[in-house]
């Protein structure tokens, strides 16, 4: 408001001083002008444009006062100019989000791509139970022979009291086992088995050497130094094994649906196989008979009869 007022006062001044400034000229051109008249006239003009510099920004002032009125915060630091300044063109009206106005969204095609399409997941296969009876044989094994899974674990097979203990071991593919020495004299544990074989060289009480059961199988293990000592390692070729009772009776359950090799085997006798159709929560039962066998002599690791030594 105060700019306002400064604007009026300005502008009154300026109209009061031209008409002067007018009438002066006019008398003065009937007699010869002298230079202090010239000087006096010089010094109006100059003070006059002082005047108008002051109410061109007096004007500005009251612009930039009616521009905070409506809420425009941006002042001009330019100095004023004579013209009007132009009304700023309104903003152009933001575009309706996707979200809001649909109309307006193309859709090339309503299917997903086939790259992105998830794979179906395979459907879990059931699982059933197989039971039955060996006969022939005591304290048989069991197993699954056509399903394959690497195992990481670990047994183990001592040598104690000049034995092996236990003389059977059961153990996944892939398993490792260690031969721990708790006897009081040397031992070295061997095995020419055909794919297995292995010599774990002499050591002594509280010593421990291990073998990676990598291949499904039989393993014979014996003693170079004494021959007494035999030993046998299954290796099965996955988790789906169980071992008979003194009865011969076993139960092998989880077992994957499907159409199945089972193998029995004991040490001493010939594996005997049969096929079973496996049924989700459905339950097999067989019937195996395993003729049992005589232990074969066996020989040092160099294929020399125990007792005996190379010349």
């Amino acid at each position: 408001m105060r700019s306002i007022i400064t604007f009026i006062s300005l502008l009154a001044i300026t109209i009061g001083l031209a008409p002067q400034t007018h009438a002066e000229t006019k008398r003065k051109g009937a007699a010869q002008a002298t230079k202090a008249d010239v000087d006096r006239l010089e010094q109006r003009i100059e003070d006059q444009q002082k005047q108008i510099d002051k109410l061109l920004k007096a004007q500005q002032q009251y612009i930039n006062a009616v521009r905070g009125m409506f809420g425009d915060t941006s002042v001009s630091q330019t100095e004023p100019k004579v013209d009007e300044p132009k009304p700023a063109a309104p903003a152009p009206a933001p575009a309706p989000s996707p979200a809001a106005d649909k109309s307006n969204v193309a859709f090339t095609d309503t299917k997903p791509a086939r790259s992105k399409l998830e794979p179906a997941k395979p459907k879990k296969a059931g699982l059933g139970t197989i039971v039955g009876k060996v006969t022939g044989v005591a304290n048989a094994v069991i197993y699954v022979e056509d399903l394959q899974e690497v195992g990481k674990g670990s047994a183990s097979m001592k040598q104690e009291g000049r034995q092996f203990v236990p003389n059977l071991l059961v153990v996944q593919k892939g398993t490792n086992v260690s031969f721990p020495n708790l006897d009081a004299i040397f031992h070295n544990v061997f095995s020419v088995t055909p794919d297995h074989s292995f010599d774990l060289g002499s050591y002594q009480k509280g010593e421990s050497k291990s073998v990676t059961m990598a291949k499904s199988g039989v393993v014979s293990v014996y003693c170079n130094m004494h021959p007494e000592m035999v030993g046998h390692v299954l290796v099965v070729p996955n988790g789906f094994y169980v071992r008979t009772g003194n009865d011969g009776f076993f139960k092998l359950q989880n077992v994957p649906a499907g159409r199945r090799r089972v193998v029995a085997w004991a040490p001493n006798s010939k594996p005997v196989v049969a096929e079973a159709e496996v049924s989700e929560a459905g339950v097999v039962t067989l019937e195996l008979e395993l003729k049992k066998g005589r232990s074969a002599p066996h020989t040092k690791k160099d294929g020399l009869p125990y007792g005996s030594y190379a010349e």
